[in-house]
């Protein structure tokens, strides 16, 4: 496994990572915007119009006022998580990192000392990849790549590894967890709605 390779595989886990932190950062905003919405709509509903209808049903606006102050908490600690601004940050590496990987390719022209105080600094510019963006770009480089196998290695030509069982069962398990967290976090204003009623 050449140094190259480390870093063309680097390269590939933080483009991933940028594209987990910029589909967090859409998701925040428009559950902000989904929460924000239903909490202000449901507790003007239920302290104007219902709250003057039936005594005792004022427990219900209450909740949503709650819950629309919580969602105005919660916008303050996203924006804290910068997503975006994290995103940039993973980008300049990467960039950095194309043009770094083919000097590494040559190099019996640089010093390997050179070379990786060089790789360490431009790992530095920004946080480390996570293992889900390390799995998920091996599983992608490996299902896109037209080559065939080859038997003597078992291994993809222009590929110096392959999944594992292990990275698929990882990368389905995340895939499945994240969706289903997104399920219940966007049924969640629905969720609190449908409970509310059965309460009263």
């Amino acid at each position: 496994m050449a140094f190259s390779d480390n870093v063309w595989w680097t390269r590939k886990a933080r483009i991933q990572a940028e594209k987990r932190l910029l589909s967090n950062a859409f998701h925040t905003q428009i559950l902000l915007l989904w929460y924000s919405f239903s909490g202000v709509a449901s507790a003007i509903y239920h302290l104007s119009i219902e709250g003057s209808n039936a005594a005792g049903q004022d427990i219900s606006g209450i909740t949503w006022v709650v819950f629309s102050v919580l969602v105005l908490c919660i916008s303050g600690f996203i924006n804290g998580l910068s997503f975006k601004e994290r995103a940039g940050l993973i980008k300049e590496c990467y960039e950095t990192l194309n043009s770094f990987h083919q000097k590494a390719k040559d190099s019996s022209l640089t010093d390997p000392t050179k070379l990786s105080t060089e790789y360490d600094q431009i790992l530095g510019v920004c946080e480390n990849h996570s293992d889900r963006d390390y799995y998920t770009a091996l599983c992608i480089e490996y299902v896109t790549n037209k080559n065939r196998l080859d038997k003597n290695t078992g291994l993809k030509k222009g590929l110096d590894r392959s999944p594992t069982w292990y990275h698929w069962t990882s990368l389905i398990y995340w895939t499945l967890c994240h969706k289903l967290m997104l399920t219940v976090l966007y049924l969640l204003p629905v969720i609190l709605c449908v409970a509310l009623r059965c309460i009263e």
